[in-house]
């Protein structure tokens, strides 16, 4: 019997072994599932080592940005227009890569601006960070002045302009490859060396913006940003005088600040 017995102990004592082994598996990977969350995607498509890392969840992402148009939170339950389309559209591509939230913030930022960030705590984080890791020959791009005010433009006028001069005080070329406006009614280019280059108006809003352009100002040299404004571009006026903002901003290699901002103001008259 007592041969008998210590076999069972043996047998036991395996058994207890197993069953130790697998509470600890199912709690590691509940832990695992619980801090590091995974589409199911991955599996479907074999690539299962991209669960090493976080990835993102987009109904998280949404509410750290503003659309550019209404400045409202990004809600996609209520998309208030186009621009916002664009954004959660965008943003939800990113998701799609399975890659971190941090990766999928920068990104959108590089696409839509600082501007669209919802706190300003996160800008000042983000060009924090940036300026720290930005190379000794970067470019950078220096806007002389940042907001123009057209005064009163009434709807016979038709479309008026201005400039903004710029310079590139870095030490390698500066490469434009975007502009982007706040409203269909204002659109920008840049005129370098006496040359125009193609228009650029609000994202989302009917009119497609150029993709395959881009122009390279070097060291030293100065450009400018031509801005346009119709009065006319909204129909007919009912109110006697509208008070107008529009912003443009301007995408570039500056590895800093990627995204400059310009503003015109006036007061619309019918």
């Amino acid at each position: 019997m007592s041969k008998i017995n210590k076999h069972l102990e043996k047998i036991l004592s395996v058994f207890n072994k197993i069953f130790l082994t697998l509470v600890i598996v199912l709690t590691l990977s509940t832990l695992a599932i619980a801090f590091f969350p995974f589409d199911m995607k991955m599996f479907q498509n074999g690539d299962v080592g991209k669960m090493i890392m976080p990835v993102a969840n987009a109904k998280e992402i949404y509410p750290e940005f503003v659309c550019g148009c209404c400045g409202t939170p990004l809600n996609t339950e209520k998309i208030c227009c186009g621009m916002a389309q664009n954004m959660i559209d965008f943003i939800g591509r990113e998701v799609a890569k399975n890659i971190s939230e941090d990766e999928v913030v920068f990104n959108t930022v590089r696409e839509f601006g600082f501007n669209s960030l919802a706190k300003e705590e996160t800008k000042i984080a983000l060009k924090t960070k940036l300026a720290e890791n930005a190379p000794a020959d970067a470019p950078k791009i220096v806007l002389e002045n940042k907001s123009y005010d057209f005064g009163d433009v009434g709807q016979k006028d038709g479309i008026v302009s201005t400039v903004f001069d710029f310079k590139n005080e870095g030490k390698s070329d500066l490469v434009i490859d975007k502009i982007s406006t706040s409203c269909g009614c204002t659109s920008a280019s840049i005129v370098y060396k006496d040359v125009e280059g193609p228009s650029f108006t609000m994202p989302g809003h009917g009119k497609e913006n150029p993709t395959d352009w881009s122009i390279s100002i070097a060291p030293g040299d100065t450009a400018q940003v031509k801005v346009y404004y119709d009065p006319n571009a909204h129909g007919i006026q009912k109110e006697k005088e509208l008070s107008i903002t529009r912003t443009v901003d301007i995408f570039s290699n500056d590895p800093v600040e990627f995204e400059k901002q310009i503003r015109i103001d006036l007061n619309q008259l019918p």
